[in-house]
């Protein structure tokens, strides 16, 4: 594992994507119109996050569908719920002021909250309201609970594991909390699901995360790459991560396996079908495969900026860069649309509505839908 410096995190990853939500500090944050004076705490694990002004933007740094609704995640622990599709918000208490930046729904009820702090939330009704299965605190305790009898007995790999918890927690502003990033989780219909993150943390639960196992040390990521985006297809499980680490669920060996891929900048996501595995990342870099990973095509999306997320629209797949540019891939022939500019400024996440012909995208000034068309 690198050398952790979760106060710093910016410094520390090329992932344009959340540039925004980790260079924007507390004193920042004091400006943003949405919110009023904020007590700073030291520790926002212990504290809920402030009610907003809801008839002002807020920043969104991720949404997702649950059913009729909307939730969108973002800064100071910002949860917030919409059932008009994503035209008006309303604030859901969150137990928590950590940054939030990827929220996850496997169904209309079942969604999960991953950010800052080592923050892991659920919630069984639809978002309307969170709990906390797992935070910075109960991180490092776990850590230490898993690794340290296997030090005890000579086992030299998890001794040098917590030597490097240690070095983690050390540059914690909280010394008894492990502040370094959850950036993605994903649950399947058994229960069975992972959490990802900086320095290539990687957790793994087979009871909707009620409790949570160390499985970095299962993953072909030596060098302990920052682990960005997770993806599901019948029961398998892909984790696209810096440098070209794309990593594919092995279930007889329990393990991720490297993919190996024609592209070594950074996956920032990944998408898995039936029959088709798309992973994307910096500079409008798209990969497309067609057996699971053993041979790849390039898709061209003449974009020019990093993409964030894929929505299905249909039998089309629409890319979303963060500049807020747009394509259309058909699923069967990978051909490319070029789609009008959305016009929105920076986009972090993006989300199919109910309305066909439509998005939501999320930026720092709050969630907009935009129409999709073709560009003239």
């Amino acid at each position: 594992m690198t050398s952790p410096c979760p106060a710093s995190f910016l410094l520390c990853t090329s992932r344009l994507l959340l540039a925004v939500a980790f260079a924007v500090g507390a004193s920042s944050l004091l400006t943003t119109p949405a919110y009023s004076a904020v007590a700073l705490s030291a520790d926002s694990l212990d504290v809920p996050a402030q009610r907003i002004d809801e008839h002002l933007p807020a920043p969104l740094l991720s949404v997702a569908t649950a059913g009729d609704a909307m939730i969108g995640v973002g800064l100071h622990g910002l949860i917030q719920r919409s059932i008009d599709e994503g035209r008006t918000w309303q604030q859901v208490d969150s137990p928590v002021s950590s940054d939030l930046v990827q929220v996850r729904f496997r169904d209309e009820r079942h969604g999960w909250i991953v950010g800052h702090d080592a923050v892991v939330m659920h919630t069984t009704d639809g978002g309307q309201s969170w709990q906390v299965q797992l935070d910075g605190r109960r991180w490092l305790t776990l850590l230490n609970a898993y690794y340290g009898p296997r030090a005890e007995h000579g086992d030299e790999a998890a001794a040098h594991t917590l030597k490097e918890v240690a070095m983690a927690a050390s540059t914690s502003a909280t010394p008894d909390v492990l502040a370094a990033p959850f950036l993605d989780v994903m649950f399947d219909e058994h229960g069975n699901g992972f959490a990802v993150g900086a320095f290539g943390m990687l957790l793994h639960s087979t009871d909707d995360g009620q409790n949570w196992q160390p499985w970095t040390e299962r993953s072909d990521n030596d060098r302990r790459m920052h682990l960005y985006g997770l993806a599901e297809q019948a029961g398998t499980f892909y984790i696209g991560g810096e440098q070209g680490l794309l990593l594919r669920l092995d279930g007889p060996q329990q393990r991720f396996v490297k993919i190996d891929t024609p592209y070594t900048g950074t996956y920032f996501g990944v998408r898995a079908f039936d029959g088709l595995l798309l992973a994307y990342g910096l500079r409008g870099n798209l990969f497309a495969s067609r057996d699971d990973g053993q041979q790849w095509q390039p898709v061209a999306t003449n974009l020019n900026s990093s993409l964030v997320s894929i929505v299905e629209q249909g039998d089309a797949l629409i890319v979303v860069s963060q500049g807020g540019q747009l394509v259309s891939v058909d699923r069967q022939s990978l051909q490319v649309t070029p789609l009008a500019d959305a016009r929105v400024g920076e986009v972090y996440a993006a989300s199919a509505t109910k309305q066909a012909g439509s998005l939501l995208v999320t930026r720092f000034s709050g969630a907009k839908v935009i129409d999709i068309a073709q560009a003239n």
